[in-house]
């Protein structure tokens, strides 16, 4: 019986410390476990981390780089006739003369007279592209930035039918022969880009579709990938890391606007928190960084903040030209005023507004009310300090203090009205504003839906360094401050942007087919597209995070605007203009005169007065008196002379403006006589 219980004992406590064992065992194994779902949980958050930075990394590059995503070549072109594909494998020589089948066709029979063109071996076709490499001058190459022509292209109508190998009949006749064999080339151009743009447009101005943000640009591949990168990166955010909440003042907005059908839908608290970037978004965060670039250069070398919304004011005025604010226009949204270079005045105290922006300055809009209820938007003033400083983008001028020495402030008209009335011209051109009307003033906030969003708020907190762009508006401690002020009557959301998007999705069929006009002449130029950026960008030092890289360099912007404004493409010389049917010759000579204006614009911004001068004068106002461009280079060449001392010319030109701008420039005339006078005035 004892060996029985003995071995009973044995086993069970055999049993109870295998238990134990098992007990320990499964125990180590759960505490492992536990270390390695730790430590898994934790390198699940930094690969979420890490993956977050490559994408913010990618949409910062991306924003500051947009100018080099512009596609120059709607269809990269294809060789089809040149050393190697010769009939003997050596380069083609061809001479150009009078087609012997048709003696009054002119100089457009080329042929080649060793006979190896091998042109319908090849199956040249009509549309080809005949590089002619023959000495040509460049007109704008005395400016510098120019760049000689090596070569020009001359497009292909038919083979010849009795020597279809070595002869054919191009689209064009030169103004003389070609005696001398010169090398050529054939290249070949699919249309599949410029007919789908061509087909885009067709649909938005036939049936309006889409109604925002259908502009085929140069650089719209590029603003399509950042859109997927941005929306990756705000998907993969948490709530926590992001500081936002909703503001009251979207209440504000007038019932008409706010509740528009396609406007409700982008002011709901769920699509400002976790609404995703569209590409009307993605345009709106390039047009933040044109801004940003803009007011970085534009202020030269002011330092206070109201000598910074001066000059960023005075650049407003000299690159928006005005457009009658009662007109029906093309131009709804501050990129497009700064791609196209011209709005109404709302539009540029939109521009200017967002310029200071960049600047850390906020600026609001004021509007007064008249005898009748009815709200008249005003001007916008730049908070600085407690005070509101006053700046007219109707007359292009700042409202000027008593002394006429300073900017004056809000408080100041206030207190003494008559202030105004040094804005008038006469009796019968009074200032629209009057004393009564200061007893009723209303102040504005500056804010889109996207600017109002949590996904602006957050890619504008986590940009850093010179990637940073404000992108989120307004301030809360603007808001605050205005609702405690007693001057202003109310404080809402200035609606004009909302205003702006509905009536851009209205737009009539003779208003698209205008606004579809302006975007193709980038389409088919998209070297001006790309001019354009390389200006609002400018010159950049190298980063600091690059400069300890040897290979680094800076961005010279303006200096590659100029050679790309003044490239053959775009500054075709009028000999070759020459060649092309009367349709052609119409958009490609608003092409270069549309760059000979904003070469002078960007002249004189480099303190290049005399180019500056022979920009407005000889290339845009005398080859066309009565252009698009001509308010605006009459004011800017009268601006130019101001800076050459030449006072008496540029009050000529400013008392000779019929333009929309009329008031404020002869009024700016009165000042300059003033301070010529006074300047001239014995000392006492």
């Amino acid at each position: 019986m004892r060996a029985i219980v003995k071995k009973s004992y044995i086993v069970v406590l055999g049993a109870i410390v295998t238990s134990i064992g098992l007990f320990a065992s499964v125990g180590c194994k759960d505490s492992d476990s536990h270390s390695t779902g730790r430590r898994s949980v934790g390198r699940q958050a930094q690969a979420r981390q890490d993956n977050l930075s490559v994408l913010l990394d990618t949409v910062a590059k991306t924003l500051n780089a947009l100018p080099n995503e512009t596609v120059l070549d709607l269809v990269p072109p294809v060789p089809i006739l040149d050393d190697s594909t010769s009939a003997d494998g050596n380069e083609v020589l061809a001479i150009l003369g009078v087609n012997p089948q048709d003696p009054e066709g002119g100089n457009n029979f080329l042929s080649v007279p060793a006979g190896n063109g091998n042109f319908r071996g090849l199956r040249v076709k009509a549309g080809d592209i005949v590089r002619y490499f023959i000495d040509y001058d460049e007109e704008s190459y005395e400016h510098g930035g120019g760049v000689e022509v090596d070569y020009i292209e001359l497009p292909v109508r038919r083979l010849d039918t009795n020597n279809a190998q070595n002869a054919l009949i191009l689209d064009v006749s030169l103004g003389g022969p070609v005696v001398e064999p010169h090398r050529i080339e054939i290249w070949r151009f699919s249309d599949q880009r410029m007919n789908e743009i061509r087909l885009r447009l067709t649909r938005y101005v036939r049936q309006r579709r889409p109604a925002i943000a259908w502009e085929p640009t140069p650089d719209e591949t590029a603003l399509v990938q950042l859109a997927d990168r941005a929306n990756q990166w705000f998907r993969n955010l948490r709530p926590s890391q992001v500081t936002w909440e909703l503001s009251k003042l979207i209440d504000t907005l007038p019932a008409t606007v706010r509740d528009a059908g396609s406007i409700a839908p982008l002011l709901t608290p769920e699509a400002l928190r976790d609404g995703l970037f569209d590409l009307a978004d993605i345009r709106s965060l390039q047009e933040a960084i044109w801004l940003r670039d803009i007011a970085a250069w534009a202020k030269q070398d002011a330092y206070k903040k109201v000598d910074i919304a001066l000059a960023l004011f005075d650049w407003t005025i000299r690159n928006i030209q005005l457009d009658e604010s009662d007109q029906p226009g093309i131009v709804h949204q501050p990129w497009q005023a700064l791609m196209y270079g011209h709005g109404s005045a709302e539009m540029r105290a939109w521009v200017f507004a967002g310029l200071c922006l960049q600047q850390q300055l906020d600026v609001v809009m004021l509007s007064v009310t008249n005898e009748k209820e009815e709200s008249k938007w005003w001007l916008p003033a730049v908070w600085i300090d407690g005070e509101f400083y006053l700046f007219d983008p109707l007359l292009g001028l700042p409202i000027l203090d008593a002394e006429a020495e300073h900017i004056a402030t809000l408080s100041e008209v206030i207190a003494d009205p008559s202030l105004l009335r040094n804005l008038d011209l006469d009796d019968k051109h009074p200032y629209p504003i009057t004393a009564d009307d200061m007893s009723h003033v209303s102040a504005s906030v500056v804010a889109t839906p996207l600017q109002l969003s949590r996904r602006a708020a957050a890619l504008q907190n986590a940009l850093e360094g010179e990637d940073y762009v404000v992108l989120a508006a307004p301030s809360k401690g603007l808001v605050d401050y205005l609702k405690a002020q007693t001057e202003f009557t109310e404080v809402a959301l200035w609606p004009f942007p909302y205003e702006q998007r509905l009536a851009e999705e209205a737009m009539k069929r003779p208003q698209r087919e205008l606004a579809a006009q302006q975007v193709l002449t980038f389409c088919q130029r998209p070297r001006l597209w790309k001019a354009r950026v390389l200006h609002f960008q400018g010159t950049k030092p190298i980063p600091v995070s690059q400069q300890n890289d040897p290979l680094a360099q800076p961005n010279l912007g303006h200096r590659e605007a100029i050679q790309n404004y003044q490239h053959t493409e775009i500054r075709t010389p009028d000999a070759v203009l020459d060649l092309f049917d009367a349709g052609k010759q119409i958009i490609y000579r608003s092409i270069k005169y549309s760059a000979s204006y904003w070469l002078g614009l960007l002249s004189y911004d480099l303190g290049k007065f005399e180019v500056a001068e022979d920009w407005f004068l000889r290339r845009t106002l005398e080859p066309n008196p009565d252009g698009f461009w001509t308010p605006g280079a009459q004011y800017n060449l009268a601006r130019t002379l101001e800076q050459l001392g030449r006072t008496d010319e540029a009050i000529t030109i400013l008392e000779a403006d019929q333009s929309p701008q009329r008031h404020g420039n002869l009024l700016r005339a009165r000042r300059i006589a003033d301070t010529e006078n006074s300047d001239s005035s014995p000392a006492e």
